[in-house]
């Protein structure tokens, strides 16, 4: 069997496109489908309990497998909240590591949100840790909750993909969806990510019962307020304490230097094609499997005079950073209807008073 990452790329590749082997894990994808049906149907007839909580809950989520850009715009959402005089919080389901202390995913939020973070597979325990620990947040934002019912909420973003949209269309295994793409309908808003990166809409699904075949028709089709993020701020800071660089002296620092890229996120690529869009030659990339658990002997073979790795990933190098080393940190970008959008949603929640 391949290693890990080259297994997950295989299948995330794959299921880009349709392909005869797919056919036989049609029948396990229709299951997938039917318990993921049955299971929000028990929720919305009451038959499982919602947890809710007295402050509002705002979901950032996706449909698909993979990386989509969730983690930065719960981000994004914690600057605004805080921005405006609020005391948001963040919850996530967190991949720990053996004797770690804080999951690598929270240990970042933590990091560059400045808000309490809570780390927990089941996403009402999180909240509840959270509201009894820090009692003055006023508003939640749930990092890659989309599917977890259990946890009532007031907002519902879901986050496209725009290089890798839908694939071929087929949930779990024969293709990469959580759910059906008619689940966008229910949400409050739809952000397409990566507009920027790959200069256009790479990704389509099959042809629709409307015609409809381009990834934006789709998405505008919905009915759902549909917002683009792109990326900005880019900064690059040495895991080796040796200070920070913006892109340009970056750059100048590379020139006729080995550089390499390292990646163990859910779309890799999109990481390699910043960097070069940044102006960056990179001598060799090196993907991992998304939420590897990098030790040092992973870069120990690499040979380069700079290696340049996503923030998620350095936060898992700290004990063992050479002076090689350096994350680039970087900020998504969203325009002010977004914002706004968000803001009134928010304000209009209410909670029956208590008798």
């Amino acid at each position: 069997m391949p290693p890990r990452p080259q297994l997950e790329q295989f299948f995330l590749r794959e299921w880009q496109r349709g392909s005869a082997w797919q056919m036989v894990l049609r029948p396990l994808s229709w299951l997938f489908a039917a318990l993921a049906a049955m299971r929000r149907a028990l929720y919305a007839a009451g038959v499982l309990r919602r947890y809710r909580v007295p402050v509002p809950v705002v979901v950032v989520g996706n449909i698909s497998v993979g990386g989509t850009g969730k983690t930065p715009l719960v981000l994004a959402l914690s600057r605004f909240f805080t921005d405006a005089g609020d005391t948001p919080g963040i919850v996530t389901r967190g991949y720990q590591r053996p004797g770690a202390g804080m999951s690598d995913e929270a240990l970042l939020l933590t990091r560059r949100s400045g808000v309490p973070v809570v780390a927990d597979a089941r996403r009402a325990a999180a909240v509840q840790a959270l509201l009894a620990g820090h009692p003055q947040t006023n508003v939640v934002i749930s990092d890659d909750g989309l599917q977890h019912q259990a946890l009532a909420r007031d907002v519902e973003i879901a986050v496209v993909d725009g290089s890798r949209g839908f694939g071929n269309g087929c949930l779990l295994p024969a293709g990469p969806l959580r759910e059906a793409p008619s689940r966008l309908h229910s949400v409050d808003c739809i952000v397409l990510n990566n507009t920027n990166i790959d200069g256009q809409f790479g990704a389509k699904m099959p042809q629709t019962a409307h015609g409809l075949d381009t990834l934006p028709n789709i998405l505008h089709a919905t009915g759902r307020p549909v917002f683009e993020m792109h990326y900005g701020n880019e900064s690059f800071v040495s895991l080796e304490g040796a200070g920070l660089a913006l892109p340009a002296a970056m750059l100048e620092t590379s020139r006729g230097k080995r550089v390499a890229a390292v990646a163990g996120i859910g779309h890799p690529q999109r990481y390699f094609d910043h960097l070069a869009r940044l102006g960056f030659t990179l001598t060799s990339r090196h993907a991992f499997a998304d939420h590897h658990a990098f030790a040092r002997e992973n870069f120990s073979t690499i040979d380069a005079d700079i290696i340049l790795m996503t923030e998620k990933d350095a936060v898992k190098c700290a004990d063992f950073a050479d002076g090689r080393m350096w994350a680039m940190h970087i900020d998504a970008l969203l325009p002010e209807a977004f914002y706004q959008f968000i803001r009134k949603k928010v304000d209009h929640v209410t909670r029956p008073q208590a008798a």
